[in-house]
């Protein structure tokens, strides 16, 4: 590290939006004894009035107030946060995502947001990224506080660290029994309730008993809310805005070539809207469960489509059951053993429409060659329903294929909605001594990390080509039935040799390590400490999946193609040192620095240096500068080359919208690091004895992105003539895209710049104690530069100018450009009151269907609380969420680029519970 980035080193590593340091800077001289702690951010322990942190905490009591049932809800009220580079958990459907629900601070990303629990990293979810963590599992019941550090931290906890650090502090040091409860309901008739029943009881005083031991437990229900519950969101045809293209039922492909096993030159097998109409359109495609199509090159009664929106639960019914123990004995005056345990159990039951069938889905299962069996549902001429579409084909134009064998599009109505549940089970365990040595604070523990997932298939799955084999062994298919079918003998045939249930997938995430660290004083340089922290940490991780049979061959239908088996570990060592010297009163420098050596992608140094000064008790000046760095994970290096059905992308040279493809996807062993850089310069201000606040300017960039680009991004730049796309699109003769290679990349960097602002107020009147607190985030750049050197602006916006979704806005979420929490309560004796207004700043889009750009507009929702601890050892709470029950703004996003089944809102910024009422009340009995 250069002595000139050294010096050129301006803050505190991140600063708590609360001025307590300040306004209590008179009382604190007076106290004689002061614990230190250790605080998010930093391994040197220290005081309150030496902390100052860049820390947003959220309190208990803020949880109970917000009203949020489950942790996603309360990382959404954090202005960092950003929706962006998140996963929700409604997103479920047709994602792939298993139930995950993950954070992202600044937009950046799960895998670059480090979520920590007490301080210590879990195992990172199974079966998804191989690096987010899945909030599902950490159960709010038992979260003492959170710590949010708004910044970088690699120089302190290593990889992940880029974006910043949720810190989840759970109960400990407890006495006492207390049971709480609480259920919430929405106002609007349907799902989406939450009840929910735990417990906190601890045992033994440190310094009376030399021991206490805290256990927290918790069980927590959700309803699920069905799309057609709500208004808008029952339907994917809200034109002009949008017209879902899921797969329907008999839309004409074209015609086959059954002697040489393929399509014939005319065929069409990308999109959801096959290339020549549909019988059915005649008589309405509601006959048999569509619509019709709009904006077609055959008219608007050309096609059928499928409504899948009605058949999408928003939200999933879940379960979620958790255990969480708290151990310390005191050995002697100097040493404690200590210890940690932490098991949950999610379950998230998915189910949504029923599975599609056409070509292009056929194109990766192997099964279908082991068959014997085309990749086609066939209509030959011999069978009575062949007339239907032969009359079709002649009056619009397409004599030439009739005759011929054609393949048809279908949906397995037959076999009722999908449905699976993916179970999580996330367990931690930790133990550890600390103590004492030559006036030194020392810890060594050990930590065992797991995470595993169970992938259940219950209903509506079938082994494709063994559903296509039973169809195109049969000479009475009826593609325009009502059912699908119009055969109940070869529906249960179907039934009886296709349907596929059972674990299609189990997966497991294991991080264990061992930690040494010491803390102390190292001498004193002109009447001040020069404290430091000093240690080392092994860690080896471990990620492995191991899909079905069927499920690795591609075989399951309405999986997005398959998932192939994996086994890989890597070791990571590290050491890491930290300084920090105050210089007189006024002002305190810190330096980091750690150096992590991974087995597999080789060696990583980051620091941070930074510095506080507080000229008067009014004003604390904080700036800081940085690097951090992402390992890639063992999915990202070592995840086989597979091939599977694409995301839905709209191809710009054909105008072809949700067109879905056969795309090679994997990892890539020649994968290096990101890395990233951090600057921040804030301040902190106490104008008066009653109003405090804090600004700060902020700006990361980060080099190397890894990811996987979209199917979106390589078809538009390879339509565009970019040179880095071509030869990774393969066109049919009628200029269709039919392939795609989407491979794991280093893809180019991001700048992303803003501001965050934290106002508060607070005065106490003879009507009682008035508060009010304005915490915002203002989002100035999100450039992110591909490698071709194409510029993509993802602030406030879904979509280009052009209609093409933002580098990697087809995963959905959006960057807002300003997003704020404000705050008003009340308090007198037992009573306590307050109401909170959530705001976004309005955003750009997708277009409408005839072309035209399409805003989400500003808006807000508002919630009431109320409290009351009038009687002893109860405590009794109502909240009201969106309490004027406003409805979400019509949003073309993000189905028309996120691979879900979600349309009419955007489901990633706004709870389609609507108004949800709910009441807490807790009593302690000892």
């Amino acid at each position: 590290m250069k002595l000139k980035q050294l010096a050129y080193a301006v803050s505190l590593i991140g600063f708590a939006g609360t001025l307590a340091p300040l306004a209590h800077a008179a009382d604190e001289a007076a106290v004689k004894k002061v614990d230190k702690i250790e605080v998010t951010g930093s391994s040197i322990k220290r005081t309150a009035k030496e902390g100052a942190l860049p820390v947003q905490s959220i309190s208990k009591d803020d949880i109970a107030k917000s009203g949020v049932t489950n942790v996603q809800d309360l990382i959404q009220n954090i202005s960092a946060f950003s929706t962006s580079g998140s996963t929700a958990t409604a997103s479920v459907a047709g994602t792939g995502t298993f139930g995950l629900s993950s954070p992202s601070l600044r937009g950046l990303g799960s895998n670059r947001t480090l979520v920590l629990v007490n301080g210590r990293r879990l195992a990172p979810a199974a079966g998804n990224d191989g690096s987010s963590i899945d909030m599902n599992a950490i159960p709010i019941s038992a979260i003492e506080r959170v710590e949010v550090l708004k910044d970088g931290a690699s120089g302190v906890y290593g990889a992940d660290a880029i974006a910043g650090v949720i810190n989840f502090i759970l109960s400990k040091s407890y006495r006492g029994f207390m049971v709480d409860g609480s259920y919430g309901t929405p106002s609007d008739e349907g799902g989406g309730s939450n009840s929910r029943a735990d417990f906190v009881v601890g045992f033994g005083d440190l310094d009376a008993d030399r021991f206490n031991v805290t256990l927290t437990g918790s069980m927590e229900k959700e309803s699920r809310l069905w799309a057609k519950d709500r208004a808008y969101a029952k339907t994917a045809l809200n034109e002009p805005y949008y017209s879902g293209s899921a797969t329907g039922q008999g839309n004409i492909q074209g015609a086959w070539d059954e002697v040489n096993h393929k399509p014939t030159a005319d065929y069409v097998k990308g999109t959801a809207s096959a290339g020549y109409g549909n019988p059915a359109a005649t008589k309405g495609c509601d006959s048999i469960g569509m619509f019709n199509a709009g904006k077609t090159k055959l008219g608007a009664s050309a096609y059928c489509q499928f409504d899948s929106a009605g058949y999408v639960a928003l939200i999933p019914q879940r379960e979620l059951t958790n255990l969480v123990g708290n151990g310390v004995f005191k050995i002697n005056e100097e040493w404690q053993a200590f210890g940690d345990f932490i098991y949950s159990k999610s379950k998230v039951f998915e189910s949504y429409q029923n599975s599609p069938m056409r070509s292009s889905f056929f194109d990766t299962d192997s099964n279908f060659a082991a068959l014997g069996v085309d990749k086609a549902l066939l209509l030959r001429p011999t069978n009575p329903n062949y007339a239907t579409a032969a009359a079709w084909l002649k009056a619009n134009g397409f004599s030439s294929l009739v005759g011929q064998p054609l393949g048809i599009t279908a949906r397995s109505a037959g076999l009722g909605n999908r449905e699976a549940t993916s179970e999580r089970t996330q367990t931690r365990q930790t133990i550890g001594v600390r103590g004492t040595i030559a006036g030194q604070d020392v810890e060594l523990a050990a930590s065992r990390n797991e995470a595993k997932l169970d992938y259940l298939i219950t209903k509506g799955y079938f082994r494709q080509a063994v559903w296509v084999k039973v169809i195109n062994d049969t000479n009475s298919w009826n593609p325009w039935a009502p059912d699908g079918l119009g055969n109940a003998a070869l529906q249960d045939k179907l039934k009886a040799e296709a349907q596929y249930t059972g674990n299609a997938m189990s997966g497991t995430s294991k991080t264990n390590s061992v930690d040494f660290k010491a803390t102390g004083e190292l001498l004193q340089i002109a009447g001040n400490p020069l404290s430091y922290a000093a240690g080392a940490q092994y860690r080896k991780d471990n990620f492995i999946l191991t899909p079905s049979d069927e499920y690795s061959s591609g075989a399951i239908s309405g999986l997005g193609g398959s998932i192939v088996p994996m086994d890989k570990s890597r070791e990571v060592k590290a050491l890491f040192s930290e300084l920090s010297l105050p210089i007189g009163s006024t002002i305190e420098l810190n330096a980091a620095l750690r150096s992590d050596r991974y087995d597999d992608v080789g060696n990583t140094n980051n620091y941070k240096v930074s510095a506080r000064w507080q000229p008067s008790e009014m004003l604390v000046v904080r700036a800081s500068n940085g690097t951090g760095f992402r390992a890639p994970t063992l999915t990202d290096l070592w995840y086989p080359q597979t091939e599977g059905t694409s995301a839905g992308f709209t191809d710009p040279a054909t105008n072809s919208k949700n067109i879905q493809v056969t795309t090679k996807t994997g990892g890539n062993p020649g994968l290096k690091p990101e890395k990233s850089d951090q600057t921040s310069v804030g301040f902190v201000f106490q104008p008066t004895r009653t109003i405090s606040g804090s600004v700060d300017l902020w700006k990361i960039k980060v080099k190397d992105i890894i990811a996987t680009p979209s199917v979106q991004e390589v078809v538009s730049g390879f339509r565009a003539g970019k040179g880095i796309y071509q030869g990774l699109v393969t066109l049919d003769a009628k200029n269709n895209v039919t392939y795609v290679v989407n491979l794991t990349q280093n893809l180019g960097t991001a700048d992303v710049r803003g501001a965050d602002i934290d106002l508060t107020w607070a005065d106490r009147f003879s009507f009682g104690r008035l508060s009010a607190n304005l915490n915002g985030t203002y989002l100035d750049q999100f450039d992110q530069t591909f490698a071709d050197g194409t510029i993509s602006n993802k602030v406030g916006r879904v979509a280009d100018d052009q209609g093409n979704p933002v580098l990697g806005g087809d995963n959905g979420g959006v960057n807002l450009k300003w997003k704020h929490r404000l705050t008003f309560n009340w308090s007198q004796g037992p009573w306590s009151a307050g109401v909170a207004q959530n705001f976004i700043l309005h955003y750009g889009d997708a277009p409408d269907l005839d072309g035209n750009p399409h805003n989400v507009p500003s808006y807000s929702l508002f919630d009431l609380n109320v409290g009351y601890t009038g009687v002893k050892n109860l405590r009794l709470g109502l909240v009201v969420n969106n309490v004027m029950n406003k409805k979400p703004p019509v949003a073309i996003y993000p189905s028309q680029f996120a691979n879900s089944f979600i349309y009419g809102y955007d489901f990633y910024n706004y709870n389609p519970r609507g108004r949800f009422i709910s009441t807490t009340a807790s009593y302690k009995f000892w």
